[in-house]
């Protein structure tokens, strides 16, 4: 049989073979980042979050601070103009301490349901990362599938043209010349 065809064979399974190996790295590689990014991904979302309870429960301490001043000169105000901390005037230093308290209380409940919204799209980004990487990863089974058929076929091809065989001619089926069943 002429060594040109087996060289072209061998060379053809050895690229696609080849082929097989930087595919699955290359898909392996794609996993990793997509898992990665999405892990990147969620901790700045979570940071973020945390980051906004920081500053929230600060900027509610500084304004509080700021409201007790301001109601501390409305007193002071009251007492200079010879007003009586009773009846209306201690009705308005009320309302205007709970007016601040529910602005203060409306701030802290906008600022958990941020908090949510980046923590819950941290947990999504989490999982479409997982999604990407198992699809990677269902995709790379196909192509690896898809290679190792070209190769069988490839093969299956040679035999059936007599490439393995010593005259030159069609494969004939499985060589059992010389072998012996065991007994």
């Amino acid at each position: 049989m002429p060594a040109v065809p087996i060289i072209v064979l061998a060379a053809s399974a050895a690229m696609t073979a080849a082929s097989m190996a930087q595919q699955n790295k290359a898909a392996k590689a794609g996993q990793q980042l997509a898992t990665d990014t999405a892990n990147y991904n969620a901790n700045i979302d979570i940071t973020q979050a945390k980051q906004l309870d920081l500053d929230t429960t600060a900027n509610i301490r500084a304004e509080r601070a700021q409201d007790q001043v301001y109601l501390s000169r409305q007193k002071t105000a009251y007492a200079a103009a010879g007003v009586l901390s009773s009846g209306s005037p201690l009705s308005v230093e009320a309302t205007t301490a709970g007016r601040f308290e529910q602005a203060r209380q409306q701030e802290y409940v906008n600022s958990q349901q941020k908090q949510q919204y980046l923590y819950g799209a941290a947990k999504e980004g989490i999982a479409v990362g997982q999604a990407q990487s198992k699809a990677i990863g269902i995709q790379n089974t196909a192509n690896m599938l898809a290679g190792g058929a070209k190769l069988l076929s490839t093969f299956a091809g040679a035999y059936n043209a007599g490439m393995f065989s010593g005259a030159g001619g069609g494969g004939g089926g499985f060589p059992t010349e010389g072998w012996q069943l065991a007994g």
